[in-house]
């Protein structure tokens, strides 16, 4: 199994994330969203890791998502001495993971909170307002402040039975990059990724976050099997393109429902706009792309 953390990456000047025209208001029929996220990190509430402290929490969004179930994660930590580095003490990390018959999930741990959603997803609008649920109710149990607010939406386009790397007529060129071109031979291509950073500062049209705007993009060919971190992690079942697009700020703001939930209008406004622009014109066609009136 091949783990997506092995990448190029390349550090960007700070300029606008992406100088591109606005999106036309479109939806995909056929769309290759594998996930999508949306996620705040808050102040450590020790009691969120309790079955008596996350009980507001449920009993707020228990409408929404009336199952939940207790996940532990193992931490280990490393101590360096003389001797070199040694295991030091393993201490255990609870999250909740609330769901519901619609294929949503809201997974909360001590510092952090998370929507997800996989192929139940029907549109922003509907994400959107399930969020907004999810801040709510975060805010009525007293969460004070916002320390990073993020959205990430992760494509994987499947190659076509029978046509290997079949994406590369779906994809522009500027996003395949060298080993997307025809010097590659399409039997020759194994696996391909590479990761940009972006970061500019909250003005124009980026204006409201507390702090700069920053994105991370991954973008390449990965085979079958290969492991791709998610919430909850993914794993790719056949040859496939894959576009990560993740656009989030790290900046302390006052937890305050309306202006996160701009923030999130924002972040995805920018995220829709880079994959409409990547696609070529046999890629909106594939994909199902349709201009709303």
């Amino acid at each position: 199994m091949e783990s997506l953390w092995i990448t190029v990456e390349a550090e960007a000047c700070p300029v606008p994330l992406f100088d591109l025209p606005e999106s036309p208001d479109y939806m995909l029929s056929n769309a290759p969203l594998a996930q999508a996220l949306a996620q705040v990190r808050f102040p450590l509430i020790a009691s969120f890791e309790t079955m008596a402290g996350i009980a507001p929490l449920q009993d707020a969004l228990r409408s929404r998502f009336p199952y939940m179930e207790q996940q532990r994660v193992q931490e280990l930590s490393f101590v360096v001495g003389p001797a070199g580095p040694a295991a030091g003490p393993a201490a255990d990390s609870v999250t909740w993971n609330l769901t519901n018959d619609d294929g949503l999930t809201a997974v909360i741990g001590a510092g952090t909170a998370t929507l997800s959603a996989g192929t139940s997803y029907t549109g922003v609008e509907d994400f959107a307002a399930v969020f907004e649920e999810l801040l709510a109710a975060l805010l009525k149990v007293g969460v004070p402040r916002c320390d990073r607010l993020g959205v990430r939406y992760l494509s994987i386009a499947e190659d076509l039975p029978g046509e290997p790397c079949s994406w590369k007529r779906w994809f522009r060129g500027e996003v395949l990059g060298w080993a997307g071109s025809e010097i590659v031979p399409d039997d020759a291509l194994v696996s391909s990724l590479t990761q940009t950073r972006l970061s500019h500062a909250p003005v124009d049209d980026l204006a409201g976050p507390p702090a700069d705007v920053q994105a991370a993009i991954r973008h390449g060919s990965v085979p079958k099997d290969t492991a791709v971190p998610g919430i909850p992690p993914l794993q790719v079942e056949h040859p496939s393109f894959l576009l990560d697009l993740d656009v989030f700020v790290e900046g302390h703001q006052p937890f305050d429902v309306d202006s996160l939930l701009e923030g999130f209008q924002l972040f995805h406004t920018q995220i829709d706009r880079f994959f409409y622009w990547s696609l070529t014109e046999e890629g909106k066609t594939h994909f199902g792309l349709e201009v709303r009136s």
